[in-house]
């Protein structure tokens, strides 16, 4: 009887095994699936230059289990405002295009451009990578445009700065315009790097122009520098804003006075044949209406993107 028993044990022992190793795939992928959707995902830990701005275009999430392309984009601007380089979130079982839309997202380089418009010039990319294995399982990394040494000197300088020209008794407007007027005084645009970039030319350049670093240490900026620089002073004032770009062009948006209106460093600051140092207030928080009328081609973009201005 004893023996009896152990021969069905080992027979019924036999008969999972082989079950097991025919449907292995499938019973990976179920268990894989099943931890994956069970896993619970916590909102990453914010940095100090995270924003608590309400956008249209993307919004702060805390579901990490996404179920749309929107919940793909509000995950990656969550991600990229908090400050974090990496963070692993889950395609919910249902969306079983996950794979297919995050791979649109990660090669949509204009749309992860608005995305990173968005967020503080410090918390911004300057790669950002998203993989995702086939149980859902999606893995944002992200390389940082701007190093500790760079926000500790820039952030030295902007205090200096801030010393001499603001005062407390100034309107945020004034206080916009002291700056603006600083900036454009004490840097020019790159114009060796402008030529350089649009010949196609990807090498090493003397000036980080590209960033907040060019206009307030190296006196030399593109418009990404200017918007940049501009950017985290709208920042710690605490007013709603945003970069706004297009394919040739990037500039600043803010929030004041009850309206969003249009700053472009970039062009107040004009190339001049005797490359005297020009300042203009032309495109100082100025409105959409009256920003077009100055210039469309320049100054296009995406309403899609920037449903603030519709």
């Amino acid at each position: 009887m004893k023996k009896h028993k152990i021969h069905i044990s080992t027979l019924i022992l036999l008969v999972l095994l082989v079950f097991c190793f025919l449907y292995r795939t499938e019973i990976v992928t179920f268990v894989m699936s099943n931890v994956a959707q069970n896993t619970k995902v916590t909102a990453p830990n914010s940095n100090n230059y995270k924003n608590d701005y309400k956008f249209e275009f993307v919004q702060t999430t805390d579901n990490f289990h996404v179920k749309n392309k929107q919940d793909i984009l509000n995950t990656i601007y969550t991600v990229l405002n908090s400050g974090q380089d990496n963070f692993t979130f889950y395609c919910d079982k249902d969306y079983k295009e996950c794979a297919n839309d995050l791979k649109s997202v990660s090669e949509n380089q204009a749309l992860l451009s608005v995305v990173n418009n968005m967020v503080s010039p410090y918390n911004s990319y300057k790669k950002l990578y998203v993989t995702i294995n086939t149980y859902g399982k999606a893995v944002i990394e992200i390389e940082k445009l701007y190093s500790k040494e760079d926000i500790t000197k820039i952030n030295n300088k902007m205090n200096e700065i801030k010393k001499e020209i603001i005062k407390e008794n100034m309107s945020d407007e004034d206080k916009i315009k002291a700056y603006h007027d600083y900036l454009i005084n004490h840097a020019v645009y790159d114009e060796e790097r402008a030529i350089q970039i649009e010949k196609g030319n990807d090498e090493s350049f003397k000036y980080n122009s590209h960033k907040a670093n060019g206009p307030l240490l190296e006196g030399e900026a593109l418009c990404s520098g200017y918007s940049d620089a501009m950017k985290l002073y709208l920042d710690e004032l605490k007013l709603p804003n945003y970069k706004i770009s297009n394919d040739n062009h990037i500039w600043n948006l803010v929030y004041i006075n009850g309206k969003w209106l249009h700053l472009d460093l970039t062009w107040d600051d004009p190339v001049t044949s005797d490359h005297s140092n020009l300042l203009l207030h032309k495109f100082f928080l100025i409105d959409t209406n009256a920003l077009l009328k100055l210039d469309q081609t320049n100054h296009s973009f995406n309403k899609e993107y920037y449903p603030e201005l519709k």
